[in-house]
């Protein structure tokens, strides 16, 4: 079985998780930035159905921050968490992990071409 396991931080920690994954032995992982609130900050947020309201008010009072990915066998994972949360000590961080059923990939057919 397989865990994906997904690093949320700020985008100034980037290269931490990045440096850290790679110090672990982790070559393969992607990223995603995205827009985000801590719950703290969200509780008092009541939002009126007007969804561009909603829109601009999650704009105007997020913060961005970057999640990066990567696929670890299940035996791996939990050391793995435990040893980001040593390199990442002292920052905002939120790590999760999740076990994955099945993972296909499919390589561009022309990685493999033979040259003409």
């Amino acid at each position: 079985m397989k865990t994906m396991v997904k690093i949320f931080v700020d985008h100034e920690h980037l290269v931490r998780v990045i440096n850290s994954l790679t110090e672990l032995g982790i070559t393969g992982f992607y990223l995603i930035e995205y827009q985000g609130m801590a719950p703290t900050n969200w509780k008092s947020f009541q939002l009126s159905e007007d969804p561009e309201m909603a829109l601009k008010a999650i704009r105007d009072h997020s913060e961005p921050g970057v999640m990066v990915n990567t696929v670890v066998g299940s035996d791996k994972c939990q050391q793995l968490i435990k040893e980001l949360e040593e390199a990442l000590k002292g920052i905002r961080f939120t790590i999760i992990g999740h076990q994955v059923n099945s993972i296909k990939v499919k390589g561009d057919d022309n990685t493999h071409a033979k040259p003409k």
